[in-house]
């Protein structure tokens, strides 16, 4: 019995550590930097959570269940090009921006489909798409910025809600995240992602239909990556095609460090934005303490390996616990 506690208390500060973490950050940075805590870097933090935000969001959805996007900041880069594009040539603001997020809803689908259709591995399917759609992005604009955008576009992102703090980006943000929390927590279609994320083969037996759940999901993701664009361009009020390079390894960092398992069948997404303050308050105090470009990236890797190796850690403590509690029963 003294062992099981000893490893439910394991469990209990594998599940916590990021809170920890978190705070830690904030007084170090504090610290540090009398500039990190001045309401002008609160609001450039809360500004630039959007864009890793709501991929993390599709990310996590898509992880639980377990599949997952290497292709997703190409996905960015395309929705959001694709509503510039056309917002730059008077095309009427609600068809720029489904227009935006249909091309990202259709290339997720595009990877929930050909893993599905032919059995393949996620990890190289959506690999091959980050170049594709990179690609023909890319010929399509010659790598030249789209400048000269209206007004309402570069609203969406930048409208003051909130004392010069908070700006309408990172509401849109807020709602998405209360209504995909509320999604996976309180619906079927929540619950058949854990389903389908921890035992296809028994998800499908128990009528599930395990691959239209799953091209369903990649949709869903895709469309959030669409929406991300379209709020990327908007914040640069520029369509740049060769941004959000990356953005994918930040964001499953994120939903790891927030304690998703990856291969399926746990996580929150509570916990997946948890880790995502954490990893944007890292970069924003390391920016802050004058660390450069360079720098950043080498100790933002670290901290993703790091997440790596958390997440071995939860599922080796996972799995003790089940064993003792299985001894415990006999």
């Amino acid at each position: 019995m003294n062992k099981l506690k000893k490893i439910n208390w394991k469990e209990a500060l594998f599940n916590k550590w990021v809170i920890i973490v978190l705070i830690v950050l904030v007084i170090c940075f504090s610290f540090m930097s009398p500039v990190f805590a001045t309401k002008g870097n609160m609001a450039n933090l809360l500004r630039s959570l959007p864009t890793l935000g709501i991929v993390t969001l599709g990310l996590t959805m898509l992880i639980i269940t377990g599949g997952v996007d290497l292709s997703c900041g190409a996905i960015v880069a395309c929705s959001g090009t694709v509503s510039v594009a056309l917002a730059v040539k008077g095309i009427h603001p609600v068809i720029c921006i489904l227009a935006g997020i249909a091309t990202g809803a259709a290339c997720g689908y595009f990877n929930g489909y050909m893993i599905t259709r032919f059995k393949l591995q996620p990890f190289i399917v959506t690999l091959g798409a980050n170049y594709l759609i990179r690609g023909i992005i890319l010929v399509a604009t010659k790598g030249i910025f789209i400048s000269g955008l209206p007004s309402w576009y570069y609203k969406i992102s930048n409208t003051n809600i909130l004392f010069n703090l908070v700006y309408s980006n990172t509401v849109i943000f807020i709602v998405l995240a209360v209504i995909v929390a509320f999604v996976m927590k309180n619906t079927c279609f929540g619950r058949y992602c854990y389903a389908v994320g921890s035992n296809k083969e028994a998800s499908r037996l128990s009528g599930i239909n395990v691959t239209k759940h799953f091209r369903r999901v990649y949709l869903i993701e895709g469309a959030l990556a669409g929406i991300t664009g379209i709020i990327m361009m908007s914040y640069l009020n520029v369509g740049a095609s060769s941004e959000a390079v990356g953005l994918e390894a930040y964001a499953i960092a994120a939903s790891i460090i927030g304690g998703t398992q990856f291969g399926g069948g746990i996580g929150t997404i509570g916990g997946a934005v948890s880790g995502l303050f954490t990893i944007e308050v890292f970069k924003n105090g390391l920016a802050v303490i004058g660390i450069n470009t360079y720098g950043q990236h080498a100790v933002t890797g670290l901290l993703i390996l790091i997440a790596i190796g958390i997440d071995y850690l939860r599922k080796e403590s996972l799995f003790k616990i089940t064993t003792v509690k299985a001894r415990n029963k006999k």
